[in-house]
């Protein structure tokens, strides 16, 4: 370490954080900023990008980039506030999330540094049956064979320099046809470039659990499993995506057995996408609609 350079003086960090007009987390949003503002030690800069109906709608938060865009799709949100960010390192969080503790940050960038790490992904604080991702006891170093459900985007903080020469792939994520996985993508990408992630099992973020609506959960099962056979065939994990499609199959075997009709569907709906995914074009963003008169 350079002996001129005070240790006191903060590290840069840019939190992009993407939301939706109307989305129904305004409250959530608020909080989200709220607990932003009490990270000590380390210098933040917050862009929030807004995907809207109308750009000149675009909402301001005191202290706040705010960063309008007609384009609904979570890969060009977060791409536009990455190319934006000024700081040396990117934490994306999603409008409904924030880290744990308030010195979260700081401890995470001065481990970053010290284990000479590009990337990392979190662990997750939530309650609720439906988890947004499973929790984890010790850290985890990510490579292809690790990546899987340990890759996530809410939490993601990496490199600026890293992110830019990789970013999200535009044609992945929600609004495009292909409706997830660009975290897998992105992850494994940034492997291929030579870049080193780890998750953290001390790293949290506190994220609301999932709807147990059941309609929301076939959605769910669509949109990922869509994603999922794409990514996979896309960075030939031939024996991974052939796993996959063993157990859903396996699994809406066994939900007829059981006669458990919501079970059955979700397994077909995963079976099937599985298989589609990797056959469908990929899209590209899809533009918000005008509000009708």
């Amino acid at each position: 370490m350079n002996s001129d350079v005070s240790p006191a003086v903060p590290v840069g960090l840019s939190v992009v954080i993407c939301t939706v007009q109307n989305s129904g987390r305004e409250q959530r949003l608020e909080e989200v900023l709220g607990q932003l503002r009490q990270q000590v030690g380390v210098a933040l800069e917050i862009i929030i990008v807004w995907q809207g109906w109308d750009v000149a709608q675009a909402p301001s938060w005191p202290g706040v980039r705010v960063v309008a865009l007609d384009v609904w799709s979570s890969s060009v949100a977060r791409n536009r506030g990455g190319e934006v960010a000024s700081h040396p390192f990117i934490c994306f969080l999603d409008d409904d999330t924030y880290p744990v503790g308030d010195t979260s940050l700081r401890e995470l960038l001065a481990l970053i540094e010290q284990e000479r790490l590009d990337f990392v992904t979190c662990n997750i604080r939530s309650e609720g049956d439906v988890q947004a991702g499973s929790h984890i006891t010790a850290d985890i170093d990510l490579h292809r064979e690790t990546i899987i459900g340990n890759m996530w985007e809410p939490g993601l903080t990496i490199r600026t320099a890293a992110f830019k020469t990789t970013r999200f792939d535009p044609t992945l994520g929600i609004g495009c046809i292909h409706g997830s996985s660009e975290g897998l993508d992105f992850g494994l990408r940034l492997l291929a470039g030579g870049y080193c992630g780890r998750r953290l099992a001390g790293q949290l973020i506190d994220h609301p659990p999932l709807s147990p609506d059941q309609a929301i959960k076939l959605d769910r099962s669509f949109l990922y499993a869509l994603g999922n056979g794409s990514v996979l065939v896309q960075h030939r994990m031939y024996k991974t995506y052939v796993w996959q499609l063993f157990k859903s199959i396996a699994r809406f075997g066994v939900s007829i057995l059981k006669r458990d009709a919501m079970r059955t569907r979700a397994a077909a709906i995963r079976s099937f996408c599985l298989m589609l995914g990797p056959i469908v074009p990929r899209g590209t963003p899809l533009i918000v609609p005008r509000r009708p008169v």
